[in-house]
């Protein structure tokens, strides 16, 4: 204990002195960089209008006179990167200065910096270049520069006395750690033979106190220990207590079974999805239930521990259970829910794409018909061309009509369409939608009516939503109405809500249909309504549309007398409905 104590006593000297050492180290280097750097600048700065007024003549001479009073070396640096002058040695045998980052920084941005050895000096040096200015000084560069010899001097002392305070450190360690070490291994071995003898089960061993504190913290931690362990074993009854209780409550059924199949434990929720109406304690499951199928699921998981799911139909509902093995003892766990919403959504899934691709695949069949026939030579044909071109684009349009109208429904599925709310001046808004709408239905000769009773209403929704749902509602009642026919446009105020409706004496819709007319795609007479551009898509955004603001929407209708479609709002905290 003593050899793991010192080595780690030193392993962690040498970490704390090194580390302090490397950052003193890296502070000093910096503070004398930073001022070596400044008193270079203010040099440069002080010589610059001396150095621009001197003719190249006296150039060389001037620098070395500056140079020795400054007490830096000076250069300074051509256009063309030649050195025209320096204070310490002879310009002609030097080499080009252009490629030197501090030049490069002063032509850049009118001064530079660096740091890097001389091989004219053979030394460390610290460079500032600074551009000078006027016309015949373009491109010229003054630089100065001071040997690092002070940083590197104080660097190496430090490390010096950093290495001599860690051998006397250390020495003295040595000698404190193993007086230690001695008064802590004396009461320790004590305290291991009591915990050997816990760990055996004589909880009647006391660990010795009257060591240093914080040996003694580890042995009344052992007493303590020693105290509790026969309560834990009394708390393992009642948490086992709780979670039989927790299982209980458990939504999900649960059934416990033993490795011959027979059950042990079987939760509220389990008897409830199974019709459960006696215990079934001890019986096969699959005999309790009469379920056959279970078996050839069930037995494979408790001969080979392998988790196996099924599903059982039990009565109206479809159970779906997941079987988990219980390796330690030989049985297993069934858990089950109730799926019967799932496949439900599963199969309006399924229907949905089979929708979708039925909808794509006419306009991209007859697209692909027209333009093989185009490039057979029908292209060439002046009269019929034309024609096959039109019933191309026609099915363009509703390819992209389709597109859009699923964009925007995925779109209010998945909550990207947020409800902007601002109060909305019923009138207006529906003046507008009229608008919008009227020269379709001057094509039919029809009527748009707006009626508001009362006169002032106003709602808070999302324009543009609202508008996009009227919209749809007032698209298909002029499509569906003949010619010379009536669509009115009205709003009222009812109890906790607002009611837009949109009337037509239209074609009606059979009353079989009425319920599914909501649905994606789906269409009272589907050929018309092909024929009529629709995507079917039109008013399951209405009914989205509603669901976002917190309304509903519904239809009367009778074949031949017409459609009226009523999408209510309410009114909600804030909104206005007067």
């Amino acid at each position: 204990m003593f050899r793991k104590l010192l080595i780690a006593y030193l392993v962690l000297l040498a970490f704390a002195l090194g580390t302090l050492g490397v950052l003193f180290g890296q502070s000093i280097r910096k503070r004398v960089r930073d001022e070596i750097a400044l008193r270079l600048e203010s040099q440069a700065e002080m010589l610059r209008p001396l150095v621009q007024a001197v003719p190249s003549s006296e150039l060389q001479a001037t620098v070395r006179e500056l140079g020795g009073r400054v007490g830096s070396r000076l250069t300074v640096i051509g256009p063309d990167g030649v050195v025209m002058a320096d204070s310490h040695a002879n310009p002609s045998e030097m080499d080009n200065h252009n490629a030197r980052p501090e030049v490069q920084g002063s032509r850049a941005e009118g001064r530079g910096r660096n740091v890097r050895h001389s091989d004219t000096v053979r030394h460390d040096m610290m460079y500032c270049a600074l551009r000078l200015a006027g016309n015949q000084a373009d491109g010229v560069v003054l630089r100065a520069a001071f040997p690092l010899t002070q940083i590197q001097a104080e660097i190496r002392a430090l490390y010096r006395g950093i290495v001599l305070a860690f051998f006397v450190t250390a020495l003295v360690g040595v000698v404190v750690t193993y007086l230690a070490v001695r008064q802590i291994t004396r009461p320790l071995s004590r305290i291991r033979a009591v915990a050997q003898a816990i760990s055996a089960g004589d909880f009647s061993q006391k660990a010795p106190l009257e060591a240093s504190e914080e040996i003694a913290s580890v042995g009344l931690a052992i007493n303590r220990m020693a105290e509790e362990l026969s309560g834990r074993l009394d708390s393992l009854k009642a948490e086992r207590s709780r979670l039989e209780a927790l299982i209980a409550s458990m939504a999900e059924g649960v059934i416990a079974l033993d490795r011959e199949g027979r059950v042990s434990h079987c939760n509220r929720a389990a008897e409830g999805l199974f019709g459960i109406r006696h215990p079934l304690t001890g019986m096969k499951l699959w005999d309790a239930l009469r379920l056959t199928s279970l078996r050839e699921k069930l037995e494979p998981v408790l001969q080979t521990g392998e988790p196996a799911r099924t599903h059982f139909e039990v009565g109206s509902r479809i159970v779906a259970t997941c079987i988990y093995p219980i390796r330690e003892q030989q049985g297993a766990v069934l858990v089950a829910h109730d799926a019967t919403e799932e496949r439900r959504y599963d199969a309006l899934r399924k229907e949905f794409v089979a929708n979708v691709s039925h909808e794509l695949r006419t306009p991209l069949s007859l697209i692909r018909g027209y333009v093989e026939t185009l490039r057979e030579g029908a292209w060439k044909d002046a009269q019929r061309a034309p024609e096959f071109l039109e019933t191309v684009d026609k099915n363009v349009q509703r390819l992209c009509a389709i597109v859009a109208d699923l964009l925007d429904l995925s779109k209010l599925d998945s909550a990207g369409e947020i409800a902007k709310l601002k109060p909305i001046d019923v009138g207006p808004f529906l003046e507008k939608v009229r608008e919008t709408f009227q020269p379709l239905a001057a094509k039919k000769q029809q009527t748009l009516v707006v009626e508001l009773n009362p006169k002032d209403i106003t709602v808070e929704a999302d324009p543009d939503l609202l508008e996009r749902a009227i919209g749809n509602l007032v698209d298909n009642a002029i499509k569906y109405t003949p010619d010379q026919g009536t669509v009115r446009l009205r709003a009222s105020v009812a109890p906790e809500a607002v009611l837009l409706v949109v009337e037509d004496n239209g074609v009606g819709i059979p009353e079989k249909d009425i319920p599914r007319i909501f649905e994606r795609f789906y269409r009272v007479d589907k050929s018309r309504s092909r024929e009529m551009g629709g995507t079917g898509l039109g008013l399951a955004i209405v009914k989205h549309v509603a669901q976002i603001h917190g309304g509903t929407v519904s239809v009367q209708s009778r074949v031949g007398y017409g459609s009226t479609f009523t999408l209510r709002l309410p009114p909600g905290s804030d909104r206005k409905t007067a």
